[in-house]
Order: C-alpha cells, then sequence, then structure tokens
C-alpha cells in the first residue's frame, strides 16, 4: 500500500521556502516577523510557514523586501507550479495526479512544454464546453 500523498504538499513546500528565508537571511523569530510585516500575529505567519494558507500579493512584496530577495522569486515559489496544475485540477481531483507527475512539474517545464500543456489544457476544456452545450 502507498503512502498516502499530502494535497498541500505544494503549499508545504512553499512554507519550508518561507521559514528557511526567514531564518537565513533574517535571523528573525515569527513574532518579530510577523510585526516587521505588519501581519495581525504571529499566527498568519505561522499558516503561511506550514501552507495552510498562501499569502496575499501585497504579502508576498513584503517577505520578499523583508527577506531581501527579489520579489519576482518570491511570487513564482509561492505560484509556481500551482499556476500550471490549475487547470488540470480542474479536471483532476488533485489527491489523484501522480506523485511523479507532480515531481516533475515541480522541476519546471521548458517554453515549449509549457505551450503544449497549456494547448492541450484548452483544447480539453473547449471540448468539455462544447458537449455540455448539446
Amino acid at each position: 500500500m502507498s503512502p498516502k500523498r499530502n494535497p498541500n504538499r505544494l503549499r508545504t513546500k512553499f512554507g519550508a521556502y518561507l521559514v528557511n528565508l526567514r531564518i537565513q537571511n533574517t535571523g528573525l523569530s515569527t513574532s518579530a516577523a510577523s510585526l516587521r510585516l505588519g501581519l495581525r500575529g504571529r499566527q498568519q505567519l505561522d499558516h503561511y510557514e506550514i501552507g495552510r494558507t498562501v499569502p496575499s500579493l501585497l504579502i508576498l512584496i513584503r517577505l520578499a523586501e523583508l527577506y531581501k530577495v527579489p520579489r519576482e522569486e518570491v511570487i513564482a515559489r509561492a505560484y509556481w507550479p500551482q499556476l500550471i496544475l490549475l487547470p488540470i485540477t480542474a479536471l483532476i481531483e488533485p489527491d489523484q495526479l501522480p506523485d511523479d507527475l507532480v515531481e516533475e512539474i515541480e522541476k519546471g517545464l521548458e517554453e515549449s512544454e509549457r505551450r503544449e500543456l497549456t494547448e492541450f489544457i484548452e483544447s480539453l476544456l473547449r471540448r468539455r464546453l462544447v458537449l455540455r452545450q448539446r
């Protein structure tokens, strides 16, 4: 029997990334970082770091500034590969996605692969729309 896969694994990876940035780049506690970010309390940052929630775009920008990393890096880490997975999860339950597929997507796709995957997903969605209109 294979182990149960964590459906929030991608968010958990992003949370671990945030913890690593906080500790290595600032050495701040979650309380101190929360205060500097203007969060209501430590619990909100804890939720980001354990993967319970993903920060808003504004908070992602603040995190990048506090942790002294490019905004683009933090935003890309927060939303990639989830962005490419969103259309897939509209068709397939996230816990039904094979681990090896998720791992390959996490590694990143070449531009041509991204284009091909996007076109394929769009065609599936168009086909579904046509079937629903019948």
